[in-house]
This record gives C-alpha cells, sequence and structure tokens, in this order.
C-alpha cells in the first residue's frame, strides 16, 4: 500500500524533497508502521568516500533533525536513512552511531535523477 493514494497530478506537485511520499509504507505484526526506502533507493556498498562526510550522532537527535543539520531541509531525513540502509527510520536514531552524509553538491544530483525517474 501507498503512504497516499497518489495520482500522476499529485506527483507532479511533489517537490524532490517530497519524495518520500512514493515510498511503500508496512504494518508490521506489532502494528507499527514503517517505510521500506531501500527497496526504493539503492547507493552502492562502496560508495567512493569524497561524497559524503560522517556524523555521530548525539542524545535527542531524530532523522529530521539530522537532515536539517546537514542539509537545512527536514524532509531529506529519507536520504540520510537510505544511505545508512536504516530499514525502521520510525525507530530514532541511537545515540553515538556513526553515519554517512552525503555532501549537498550531491543530494541535489541524486533528487534530479530521482525525481526524473
Amino acid at each position: 500500500m501507498k503512504q497516499n493514494d497518489i495520482t500522476d497530478y499529485d506527483v507532479a506537485k511533489l517537490t524532490a524533497q517530497n519524495i518520500e511520499n512514493l515510498f511503500n509504507i508496512y504494518q508490521d505484526s506489532d502494528g507499527n508502521y514503517f517505510y521500506n526506502i531501500l527497496r526504493t533507493v539503492d547507493f552502492p556498498e562502496d560508495l567512493d568516500p569524497s561524497i559524503y562526510g560522517t556524523y555521530v550522532t548525539q542524545p535527542g537527535d531524530t532523522w529530521p533533525l539530522i537532515a536539517w543539520k546537514f542539509y537545512k531541509d527536514v524532509k531529506l531525513w529519507w536520504l540520510i536513512c537510505a544511505l545508512n540502509n536504516v530499514i525502521n527510520p520510525v525507530a530514532q536514531p541511537v545515540s553515538g552511531t556513526s553515519l554517512k552524509i552525503l555532501e549537498n553538491s550531491f543530494v541535489r544530483q541524486i533528487l534530479s535523477q530521482i525525481k526524473g525517474s
């Protein structure tokens, strides 16, 4: 099932940052909902280290907060989760976790490619 019933018209109105609305959402046996973003966005295992930095999560960090810290856009939380193979982004990051963070110059390029596909 999709998060929303999205028509072609609705898709045209989405900004690239809102692309998470296209990901499938599932419900587990405990009734928790989660996005399955890994089936939609696939980063290579041998990603060139020159296109990302690292960030160690702090107490109180959330996916949107981390996205804001690096991209000044809370809607890009899903990009950080996808890059770091986070299967359940509903669960907040554990403090002390090392994350890969794409350099800003590559984010727009990736969003353009996703939006164009």
